[in-house]
């Protein structure tokens, strides 16, 4: 059955599966950061994508809060993956978490990312980690293609640090090696930041 339809129809259990799985990923945060690790993925596919932003603001966000305050608290970077439509939820989690890193900034129509935009308006609050394309550019396109599109990421988004340059999502599996090459030079020549 459709979770909207539950949404809607069966609202207090939905509301309380909600609950029910913020007890579970807190414990396993709890878990987590016991061991100490460089930083936390949070995985949150399709959070806008698969339902509205009030819908993902009242089910997922204050599960994003918690996890990502106990991050802080433990003094571990996080970072949250959401494929798809993603500008609304990267504008949540800047104001209202402690997340430090987004990813992966897709561009339409996959997604509804700009990273200019989101640099200005949040390059104070959240690293962003993105946005090739993985179809059109890493897939389909040339490795000149390939360099066109990072250096255009990396002037979009690099200027001050908070960028890290990388695909929109994972690279299928025809991806020309050619490709991925290409992007690792372009990250190694151009993506490099100053020391001073």
């Amino acid at each position: 059955m459709d979770l909207s339809w539950w949404y809607y129809e069966k609202r207090p259990q939905v509301l309380a599966l909600r609950e029910l799985h913020e007890r579970q990923v807190v414990a396993q945060m709890d878990m987590i950061l016991s061991a100490r690790p460089d930083f936390v993925l949070l995985g949150g596919s399709g959070t806008i994508t698969l339902q509205s932003p009030p819908i993902a603001r009242e089910l997922s966000l204050p599960t994003i809060r918690v996890l990502t305050r106990m991050a802080r608290q433990a003094g571990v970077p996080t970072m949250l993956h959401s494929c798809g439509k993603e500008r609304d939820l990267v504008r949540m989690c800047a104001e209202e978490t402690d997340l430090t890193c987004i990813n992966p900034l897709e561009v339409p129509p996959m997604g509804d990312c700009d990273l200019a935009e989101l640099k200005r308006q949040f390059v104070h609050k959240l690293s962003l980690m993105g946005n090739l394309h993985t179809t059109d550019v890493m897939l389909l396109g040339s490795p000149a293609e390939v360099e066109r599109v990072a250096r255009a990421a990396i002037e979009a988004a690099g200027a001050g640090g908070g960028f890290i340059l990388s695909t929109g999502d994972q690279c299928g599996r025809d991806t020309p090696d050619a490709n991925i090459f290409k992007l690792v030079e372009v990250a190694r020549t151009y993506g490099r930041y100053d020391e001073g």
